[in-house]
């Protein structure tokens, strides 16, 4: 199985943010720290917010934060939220459901 760069760069976002704790991460963090360009990254943190992973605060005391704790986040939903087109088997397909 092989995932997508999109996915590989959403599981680094929820893992940076997960281990800032409380503390609002933000995107020029996160790209620093795995030289991932910005624009792909704010891409990336979209799509993770839209699927509820992630709270996101604009501004200049913004970030991001988790929008559920931790232990409530499996990797298994990030895969499916972040990869089209991934039902190993049919029951997975939400289109087939």
């Amino acid at each position: 199985m092989r995932l997508t760069t999109f996915t590989d760069y959403a599981l680094r976002v929820l893992i940076f943010v997960a281990l800032k704790g409380e503390e609002r991460a933000t995107i020029d963090e996160i790209a620093s720290a795995y030289a991932i360009s910005r624009n792909h990254l704010m891409k990336v943190v979209n799509g993770l917010s839209q699927a509820g992973f992630l709270t996101t605060v604009k501004g200049r005391s913004g970030g991001i934060t988790l929008a559920r704790p931790a232990g409530e986040i499996r990797v298994g939903d990030v895969v499916l939220a972040t990869e089209e087109g991934f039902a190993l088997v049919e029951c997975f397909d939400r289109e087939h459901n």
